[in-house]
């Protein structure tokens, strides 16, 4: 603050304390002597007694009777804000240490008293405040005032090495040593100082120094009575203007370390003349620093960056905050949380394809754990981030650092945070070599193909080209050309593609650079660029210049060139460990500090590669070696048939039953207290009530009922606190929570005080068998029994099965986002779709009724509806819509099958298109 800025506040102060002052006195002695002028002492002379007061009353009403009412209600109101100031007099006096610190009080106080009380509040409080104000020593100023039309730099923020309450000039440091012991430098830790720049707001700042910008109230709190250094104050939290200088508090728990504030590695220096003339001792150096001129470097370091800078070094800050970059997915095994992203996306077509080609007879396929612990990162780090407040049930692990972007590649983590593949596309190409260069390779392919699949049904703007020996080396079973990865039989091929990816970039470049006129330049409008190829190859001697040439005209989002094992003349060469510790020697020598590449096993790739292919319904590819003849075609992709093999059903065939509808079973058949509903939105019912309970219970709370309604026999407590990513060392105060919370919604439903609902033994929980019924155990013992006695009435299996679909409402968890419900609700999706499946292949026999066909129609819409994307449930429908003569109805069937599929990227089988395409020849003809 300037020595003008400090004048200006104590003249503030001064006239505000005199102006008080007056308005007090005039109150306090003015009205008493107006009154006694007025009307004297309004009690009358010839009154002594209580006798002579009522004979006085009961005189008629004259006008000195009537002055002297009104002076005795003027005395007393006097007399009722002499009291007042006592009082509040008292209340400053004892609150006068407390004022010193923080003026709020006075606020504060004044805003808790009523009307009448609050007039000699304000009045003292005022006067007392402007007091202080006079008191109070001139802030010192670490700068020297400079003339107002002088340029001074911005600084974006600036913090002591040990923030402090409140600031010690360097003289004053030299006379009065700071207080001794790490408790002394504790008491005194209160806030920083933050220097405003344009632009800046309350949010943004409170976002950045307090990790939530929902703090800002109170960094508005204690600073709206700080008078700036142009005499303004900060009284709209809208208004802040550059160069004020606000106070940001820390919470108790903040650590006192130079690291508070992060320290740019470019400082920004003072331009000004005045700055590099006259050196002036800064606030920030400590105090036994007597060198009268202090040293720049050590002065630059505390200064702050630039606004950009800042914002730059918070967002790296709160990355690092949130978690790791890097995924530890099996024994010697590391990727990016960007590639995690990609095997979620890929699980989802995975799971989407298994439905599609699997028979109902098949066992279900499992995910490989190594893709479901990546995928469960993936998933963590994706969901949206949320500050933990006291009053959450749950305290979540630290998720994982957001994912970049769609279309991104990584190929390693520095600082904990993820390197791109840009870094790669240098001129002269990169080599790599050491005992971990295989597995680096594999894992860069992998986020290749990753990246694609988080792309689709867009094209991946990444691709690779790698020779056939090298790809088999690395990812076995991939077919030669796959999404973003496309294999040649030689090195000659490789380059012949990469040249060729060149020319289409030059061409695309020539052509928008040159304007035509006319249609044409719509055309071109709609070309795209090529995008980004890696060129992955271990070239011989023969292919040595060719790559070395190409190498040469790498960059960034067009080419890059990497060798393995060979060294390519002029190129990066990295020697990389075994754990993907890579070390760069070379012309140039350039790579990121402390880079670790990511790395896959073998055994690690070909899981990957199977969810890949899994992902586009295809299986690992076989190659046929020269000069030999496969054993078997099992595995390759088979073309598709017009019509699927059909078994052949039990030629008896039993009456059909009176009613074909499938029978919802709702809660009114409900026998125990409590009925959870976990087969569509989880929905709580009490024996009695029509309407569901525990509507207001926590989405937490929710998914705890859903893990232990599909665990009926238990879970421990460690396994709750995995799948429900609990944070370590919170899991017995949070399961503690859990239960209260089911304990009290559910009591207050049912009355019953005396049980337990959620049972707790040891570390087991289950639901309480007497007390707890779900549909889902409801739907596994029906539909067990459903198919256990084969040879008899296929009658009573049909019933079974609408029974056990009438609990079917939906997937399991529905609207629910769980990653660990996934496989769940895949498992009782398969086993839903397989019964009804069974059932249809039954009522496609010539010999079946049409009610019992219509019975299972009712079955395959009831789940067509829930899983309009199951080709095989469609495929059925429309056989049976066609053999009852509802053709209308088939065609709507696979069109909607045709949308959702197209939804996914995806197109029906050409045996579910061969059974509407007869019905459209058929139509022309007539």
């Amino acid at each position: 603050m300037t020595h003008h800025a400090a004048l200006r506040e104590r003249l503030t102060a001064a006239v505000t304390a005199l102006g008080t002052l007056a308005v007090t006195l005039a109150l306090l002695a003015g009205m008493p002597y107006v009154l006694w002028h007025a009307a004297g002492i309004p009690w009358p002379d010839s009154i002594h007694s209580w006798r002579d007061l009522g004979e006085r009353l009961a005189q008629p009403l004259s006008d000195p009777l009537v002055i002297n009412l009104l002076a005795v209600v003027g005395w007393v109101c006097w007399a009722a804000f002499a009291f007042t100031v006592v009082r509040e007099i008292c209340w400053y006096a004892a609150h006068f240490p407390q004022l010193l610190h923080d003026r709020r009080a006075h606020h504060d106080h004044v805003a808790a008293l009523s009307l009448k009380g609050s007039l000699a509040a304000l009045c003292i409080g005022t006067l007392v405040v402007a007091l202080l104000s006079l008191w109070r020593p001139a802030t010192a100023s670490a700068r020297q005032p400079s003339p107002a039309n002088e340029p001074r730099a911005l600084v974006a923020s600036t913090a002591p090495l040990t923030p402090t309450t409140t600031y010690q000039s360097p003289t004053a440091s030299k006379t009065r040593p700071a207080a001794p012991g790490p408790a002394a430098d504790a008491e005194a830790v209160r806030h920083i100082e933050y220097t405003v720049v344009e632009g800046d707001t309350l949010w943004g700042i409170a976002a950045a120094h307090l990790g939530d910008g929902l703090k800002w109230p109170r960094i508005y709190a204690l600073n709206k009575d700080r008078v700036q250094h142009d005499g303004d104050r900060l009284d709209d939290p809208d208004l802040l203007r550059g160069g004020w200088r606000l106070a940001i508090p820390l919470s108790p728990h903040h650590p006192a370390s130079p690291a508070t504030i992060p320290v740019p590695e470019r400082p920004v220096l003072d331009d000004t003349p005045q700055a590099s003339s006259t050196p002036t001792a800064s606030p920030m150096q400590p105090s036994l620093n007597r060198n009268p001129a202090p040293d720049k470097r050590a002065e630059s370091q505390h200064r702050l960056p630039t606004s950009r800078q800042n914002d730059n070094i918070t967002g790296q800050t709160e990355a690092a905050a949130s978690g790791p970059a890097a995924i530890e997915v099996g024994e010697a095994s590391l990727i990016g949380i960007t590639a995690a992203a990609g095997l979620l996306a890929a699980r989802r077509y995975w799971y989407i394809h298994q439905r599609r080609r699997r028979d109902p007879e098949a066992e279900v396929p499992a995910l490989s754990p190594l893709v479901d612990k990546a995928a469960q990162a993936a998933h963590a780090a994706m969901q949206p981030r949320r500050q933990h407040g006291p009053d959450d049930l749950i305290v979540r692990r630290t998720p994982p650092q957001p994912p970049r972007t769609v279309d991104s590649v990584t190929i390693g983590v520095s600082g904990n945070a993820e390197v791109p593949v840009d870094v790669l596309a240098t001129a002269g190409g990169h080599t790599w070599n050491g005992p971990g260069a295989e597995g680096a390779a594999r894992a860069l392919l992998t986020g290749i193909l990753t990246a694609a699949e988080r792309q689709r049904p867009g094209a991946a703007r990444i691709r690779a080209v790698v020779t056939e020996d090298l790809c088999e080396c690395l990812l076995p079973g991939l077919p030669p050309q796959f999404t973003a990865l496309a294999q040649t039989p030689d090195t000659a091929d490789a380059v012949h593609l990469a040249e060729q990816h060149l020319v289409a970039h030059a061409r695309i470049h020539h052509d928008r650079d040159t304007p035509v006129p006319g249609p044409m330049a719509s055309d071109r409008s709609d070309e795209t660029e090529p995008g980004s190829l890696i060129l992955m190859v271990a070239p011989g001697a023969a292919h040595l210049g060719q790559v070395q040439a190409l190498a040469a005209r790498s960059r960034p989002g067009v080419l890059t060139v990497l060798t393995l094992g060979t060294l390519l003349p002029g190129a990066e060469h990295w020697h990389i460990a075994a754990d993907g510790a890579a070390t760069g020697s070379g012309p140039r020598s350039q790579h990121p500090s402390g880079l670790e590449l990511f790395h896959l096993t073998p055994e690690a790739g070909r899981e990957m590669t199977e969810v890949l292919l899994g992902a586009h319904g295809q299986r690992p590819h076989l190659r046929v070696l020269p000069n030999q003849q496969p054993a078997s075609r099992e595995g390759q992709s088979q073309p598709a048939s017009t019509e699927e093999p059909e078994p052949e059903p039990d030629p008896t065939e039993p009456a059909a039953p009176a009613d074909p509808r499938p029978a919802p079973t709702t809660h009114a058949r409900q026998v125990k207290p409590v009925r959870l509903h976990v087969l569509g939105p989880v929905t709580l019912y009490a024996l009695g009530y029509e309407d569901p309970v525990g509507t207001n219970l926590r989405p937490e709370v929710h998914e705890f009922l859903a893990l232990l309604a599909a665990h009926p026999t238990g879970l421990v407590a460690s396994d709750i606190a995995d799948k429900l990513h609990l944070e370590p060392g919170t899991e017995q105060n949070a399961l503690k929570n859990l239960r209260r919370a089911v304990r009290r919604a559910l009591r207050t439903a049912t009355g019953i005080t005396a049980q337990e609902f959620i049972l707790h033994q040891g570390d087991l929980h289950k639901l309480h068998p007497e007390l707890v019924e779900t549909d889902l155990a409801d739907f596994t013992v029906i539909l067990k029994g459903a198919f256990s006695n084969n040879g008899d009435s296929t009658h009573d299996a049909l019933s079974a099965v609408q029974e056990a679909l009438g609990h079917y409402r939906g997937p399991f968890a529905q609207g629910a986002d769980h990653l660990w419900a996934d496989a769940i609700r895949e498992h009782l999706t398969t086993q839903a779709t397989d019964a009804a499946l069974r059932l249809a292949h039954q009522a496609e026999h010539p010999d079946a009724s049409p009610q019992r066909q219509d019975a299972v129609l009712a079955l395959l819409e009831h789940l067509g509806a829930l899983h309009p994307d199951h080709e095989r449930l469609a495929q059925h429908a429309i056989r049976l819509y066609q053999a009852a003569g509802r053709h209308d109805a088939a065609r709507h069937t696979y069109t909607r099958l045709e949308r959702h599929l197209a939804d996914l990227g995806l197109e029906p089988d050409p045996a579910t298109r061969a059974l509407v395409t007869p019905r459209a020849h058929s139509r022309q003809m007539g």
